[in-house]
């Protein structure tokens, strides 16, 4: 006797849609940046950077989501094409760079609320998730 195993309903999985919004996502705005020469996380980045947040490295990784290896090669992309200062300072170049990008990604975010409806909702839906799933499973 042969047993099938039922497949899985992706139309259903969180996880698979979260991946298809994410790239649908990642694809908007850069189309939006890319006039200004930025891919969204470079944008996040010298945002971050100008808010004077961070701690440290390791603090702006963690308030970006990113790895830090993946923001160290983000850092890096950034001063080797002028934007960043030794200090992790945005340039002037960069400032010019930010201010370019900073309409660019406004109409990125309209349009996205445009489609959410209820902005402040998805934006609490999506905290939660990163917050309640983010944390590390109690043994």
């Amino acid at each position: 006797m042969h047993h099938v195993t039922p497949e899985p309903d992706l139309r259903a999985c969180f996880g698979f849609r979260t991946r298809r919004a994410m790239r649908a996502l990642t694809r908007h705005y850069e189309r939006h940046l890319a006039p200004a020469g930025l891919k969204p996380t470079q944008f996040s980045v010298l945002a971050a950077l100008r808010m004077g947040r961070h701690r440290d490295l390791t603090h702006l990784a963690a308030l970006l989501g990113l790895e830090r290896t993946s923001l160290l090669r983000a850092l890096a992309t950034l001063a080797a094409a002028g934007l960043l200062a030794p200090d992790h300072a945005l340039t002037p170049q960069g400032e010019a760079r930010f201010a370019a990008a900073l309409p660019l990604w406004q109409a990125a975010q309209d349009a996205v609320a445009a489609e959410l409806g209820d902005q402040a909702q998805a934006i609490t839906i999506l905290e939660q998730l990163g917050d309640r799933l983010g944390r590390p499973a109690r043994a």
